[in-house]
């Protein structure tokens, strides 16, 4: 499974480096969720203190500083997209927060003055805030992983015995003289339950190539007007070796193959679209 998050990896990574879809406000969840927390936090830091816990108020309003603020990358990307001024202004805020609880006295109206407050200016920030590269990364690895797994874990049987109707019908066409209509067969059989099915990305790269290589022959053998009996062989031939493929899937035990077939595997997308298009044009 590890291939197959590679992979999908590379190509959500360019995804989430696109405009990602926004929470109101054009504020990205990521955001929404941390000034959710640090909100929280305040609101929380407010209530100790006002219990007389001030020694707890004060450890909460260092951790959310820290965890929420300058772990979470927003401050990072504050710093990057909107100012360093008001990256800094906002630690500040912070540290003045904290300062106030541990100093000496009752602050409690002060200490709600100065949450409020943080949290508004905070909130200035966030909309149309882009995620740091480092949490583009993280999230496009995270998406990979369950999309490996779910093409993993994914029965390919329909698709299979899709296919496999499809191509016994690419015989009975072409035998009644329909050989253009036998060439749409395999080229939208091929798209729907071999590509688009996720069936091909599924598969170790040399069984893969070699289904490939038999659909290509196919379907150059049709264009060449070869007899009924050599596309039947062809079609069992084909057939015949489509029932391998659960011996051939990708799984999470394949990840001590050669470091380099997932190289393979993100091009073999580009291979099949080349294929299909290749097929398109033989017409």
């Amino acid at each position: 499974m590890q291939q197959l998050t590679k992979i999908t990896a590379m190509v959500l990574f360019i995804a989430l480096t696109a405009p990602l879809a926004l929470a109101d406000n054009n504020i990205l969840p990521y955001w929404q969720t941390q000034a959710q927390h640090i909100e929280k936090g305040l609101n929380e830091v407010q209530e100790r203190y006002q219990q007389g816990d001030a020694k707890g108020a004060l450890t909460l309003s260092k951790n959310i500083h820290f965890e929420y603020y300058r772990n979470s990358d927003l401050e990072s990307s504050i710093r990057t997209n909107v100012s360093m001024a008001s990256a800094e202004a906002l630690n500040q805020d912070f540290f003045e927060l904290s300062k106030l609880i541990a100093s000496e006295g009752n602050h409690a109206e002060k200490i709600l003055d100065m949450a409020k407050q943080l949290n508004l200016d905070i909130q200035k920030t966030l909309p149309d805030l882009p995620l740091t590269p480092r949490l583009q990364r993280k999230q496009a690895s995270e998406l990979a992983k369950k999309e490996a797994q779910r093409i993993e874990n994914k029965n390919y049987g329909d698709d299979i015995g899709a296919l496999n109707n499809a191509l016994t019908q690419v015989v009975d066409v072409y035998k009644a003289g329909q050989k253009a209509q036998a060439l749409k067969l395999i080229q939208e059989s091929f798209y729907q339950y071999w590509q688009r099915s996720d069936l091909a990305v599924s598969l170790a790269p040399d069984y893969k190539q070699t289904i490939e290589g038999m659909f290509d022959r196919l379907y150059k053998n049709i264009q060449q007007n070869k007899s009924s009996a050599d596309i039947q062989h062809d079609v069992q031939q084909l057939q015949q070796r489509l029932k391998e493929t659960q011996k051939h899937k990708i799984t999470s035990q394949s990840n001590k193959t050669n470091s380099g077939v997932w190289i393979t595997l993100f091009l073999a997308g580009l291979i099949v679209i080349g294929f299909v298009a290749r097929l398109k044009t033989k017409k």
